[in-house]
């Protein structure tokens, strides 16, 4: 079964929705990449870069004696995180455009692979893991966040907080794709062959702004929604717009789906 691609917008369309998801993440990324054991000098792989927001975070902590390949599908993406690197001078990071199931790097070249929030938008996320595996050097390490859409939640709670949610988990299934994949991620690195891989969850609370990154992503998913016939205009509409509001109520609090932070290095004996 071919991929359906990236559900969300990509591209300017797209860029302002992965601002705010960045500036919520990137904390616990930073801290998931320093407890993994990134350090000065690495080689590194950020698979599924996007526009590059974690892969400029790897190059300041490696430094100029290493360097970050960004690997992206979309070259809308990789058009943006260009851009910026050139914006932020960082000549420690290079971005290329790649499939996640062949992403055209040099195998065992690099001393940590990372991802975040991509393997839930593929058909066959063990194929891309056992790529990312692929370039890893011997005793190299595997980084991965995914997210599981299930654990999301409202306080207090709302019907179309969850509406949204069941939604987008419904049309994820529809395409193939499993956007409560975070769970399922310990079995995944043990099946590829990783040894007593470590896991932690993280489930970041938003207010104030950052909560308009729910309405926006249910905005981007609309058509494809649509498309899907798992609702229709009038009341994705209405969805959307409950959402907003739901948003702007200060009383509120918006858990986003809850994440899996998994690490493991690469074994080279009885592989």
């Amino acid at each position: 079964m071919p991929d359906k691609g990236y559900t969300l917008a990509t591209g300017d369309s797209g860029a302002y929705r992965l601002q705010i998801l960045n500036a919520i993440h990137q904390p616990y990324s930073e801290f998931l990449l320093k407890r993994a054991g990134l350090s000065p000098g690495m080689q590194v792989a950020d698979i599924g870069c996007g526009t590059g927001n974690v892969s400029f975070l790897i190059a300041s902590k490696v430094g100029i004696n290493g360097s970050v390949c960004g690997v992206d599908i979309s070259e809308a993406q990789l058009d943006i995180a260009r851009s910026q690197a050139k914006n932020l001078n960082l000549d420690n990071v290079t971005f290329t455009e790649g499939s996640a199931y062949d992403t055209g790097l040099p195998k065992e070249s690099f001393d940590l692979v990372y991802c975040r929030f991509m393997l839930i938008h593929l058909n066959r996320p063990i194929e891309a893991l056992i790529e990312m595996k692929s370039l890893l050097k011997p005793g190299g390490l595997l980084v991965c966040e995914e997210a599981d859409f299930s654990k999301a939640f409202c306080q207090p709670s709302a019907k179309v907080y969850d509406i949204c949610y069941e939604m987008l988990i419904g049309l994820a299934s529809s395409r193939g794709q499993n956007f409560c994949l975070g769970i399922e991620l310990y079995d995944i690195f043990n099946h590829a062959g990783f040894v007593n891989p470590e896991i932690s969850f993280i489930q970041p609370v938003v207010t104030r702004e950052n909560k308009r990154l729910i309405d926006m992503s249910l905005m981007e998913a609309r058509n494809a929604l649509i498309e899907a016939q798992l609702t229709d205009s009038h009341e994705v509409d209405k969805i959307i717009s409950q959402m907003t509001e739901l948003a702007l109520d200060n009383t509120t609090l918006f858990g986003i789906p809850r994440v899996t932070q998994i690490w493991s290095r690469r074994v080279m004996s009885k592989e």
